[in-house]
């Protein structure tokens, strides 16, 4: 909710980090409650484990633990433990018996101080599509593609352009930029191709 709640469109931004009303719109929708995040996370939800892992990384931070004070001290308060702007900022969905993976970040790094490396060890085959989404896109996403290409470089890396955003549209066609030609990550530009790259089909994709 820190980074993406929606807003209107001439409130004060509630913190450092939030991308502004424009690009919360465009993440969520008019009802986030049918938007673009939603619509793909009831997608996500509703398949097998065997066809879709979901692992949700979040920022969850400590005001009173040392190592993050410096990095709270940087981007202002945000996501703090416990409060509503730590929250999901979708409704999350029935799991229908699924195993979903919650990661607690504390910092830019998400593998540092976290269990994450050990959560992907277990399904990072050869070839494993991992697709990726959230915010921000110059800044955790790309730190995070660069993470897996270097620990788990027989993955297939992807991004959905429309489930991703910054706070700057100049700085979110860079990172994509970045992501493809340095990283070699895909980027897909449509939720639709998202899900089918990801093993699903054009007709269980979300109509937005």
């Amino acid at each position: 909710n820190d980074f993406v709640k929606p807003i209107g469109r001439f409130d004060p931004i509630p913190n450092q980090l939030h991308v502004g009303h424009a690009e919360a719109l465009r993440l969520l929708g008019s009802n986030p409650a049918e938007g673009p995040v939603q619509r793909t996370m009831q997608w996500a939800y509703a398949q097998t484990d065997e066809r879709v892992r979901v692992v949700h990384i979040r920022d969850w931070h400590d005001p009173g633990a040392a190592d993050q004070r410096s990095h709270l001290e940087q981007f202002g308060r945000h996501c703090i433990r416990d409060t509503e702007g730590a929250r999901f900022a979708f409704i999350e969905p029935a799991r229908h018996g699924k195993d979903i993976a919650v990661i607690d970040s504390i910092t830019l790094n998400d593998f540092e101080g976290t269990a994450l490396s050990e959560v992907l060890a277990r399904h990072a085959q050869p070839g494993t599509r991992v697709g990726l989404t959230g915010v921000w896109t110059e800044a955790k996403i790309l730190f995070l593609a660069y993470e897996l290409r270097t620990r788990f470089c027989d993955l297939d890396i992807g991004v959905c352009s429309a489930l991703t955003a910054s706070s700057s549209r100049q700085h979110h066609f860079a990172a994509l930029s970045q992501l493809d030609r340095i990283l070699g990550v895909r980027v897909i530009d449509s939720v639709g191709e998202f899900i089918e790259w990801l093993g699903g089909s054009a007709a269980s994709a979300p109509l937005l």
